[in-house]
């Protein structure tokens, strides 16, 4: 089964009615058979092995961005090691190992052994309508008004990090952007990109 349908997910996201609350809140997901029959959210099945409640999965967070204002931010790291997937979270403090996924949960698929592609970036769900992606605006807007991610990087099996390579997808460019910088702009930022947009009818 290919990599992208065996997936662990962590991020930030607004689900008011999973959370009760209009508030983005920190989340994590997998499934081993492209949310088939398995999968689910945060501690919602047997499946994260959590050994670290500092951060609580599915909990607001203290602060968060303002347009035009100041910007918060958290790191989050995958690591495939002791064969499972070990979820690292930091934000004004160091780097702490909040839990695991066993790698068994993957049957002897592509994610019992290592990943073979990463996603960053957004996405939103609608029908008729489409919410606001990160502030609400384009990439153009750059810093302090569209959404980013920054130092975006992977481990190999032998330990060693390199910058990711990316390619941006717009899957509807009227509602929602992305614009990316490669690693080797020389940015402090390493390899970063800007996304969002307002959403809107027909995304």
């Amino acid at each position: 089964m290919d990599a992208l349908h065996l997936r662990n997910l962590c991020n930030w996201r607004a689900y008011p009615a999973k959370y009760s609350t209009g508030k983005s809140v920190l989340f994590i997901y997998w499934t081993a058979d492209a949310y088939n029959a398995t999968g689910c959210y945060n501690l919602d099945c047997s499946a994260f092995v959590q050994i670290n409640n500092s951060w609580p999965l599915g909990a607001t967070f203290s602060h968060y961005s303002t347009k035009g204002g100041t910007q918060w931010e958290f790191r989050m790291l995958w690591w495939f090691t002791g064969g499972n997937w070990w979820l690292y979270l930091q934000g004004s403090g160091s780097l702490e190992a909040i839990g695991y996924y066993p790698g068994s949960l993957f049957g002897g698929g592509q994610l019992s052994k290592y990943a073979t592609a990463i996603d960053f970036g957004g996405e939103t769900v609608g029908t008729t309508s489409w919410p606001p992606m990160g502030g609400g605006s384009l990439a153009k807007g750059g810093f302090k008004q569209a959404a980013y991610q920054r130092l975006a990087y992977y481990i190999l099996a032998n330990a060693d990090s390199r910058w990711a390579s990316l390619r941006g997808a717009q899957e509807s460019p009227k509602c929602y952007t992305v614009k990316v910088t490669p690693a080797s702009s020389g940015s402090s930022w390493g390899t970063f990109f800007y996304f969002g947009g307002p959403g809107g009818k027909s995304c």
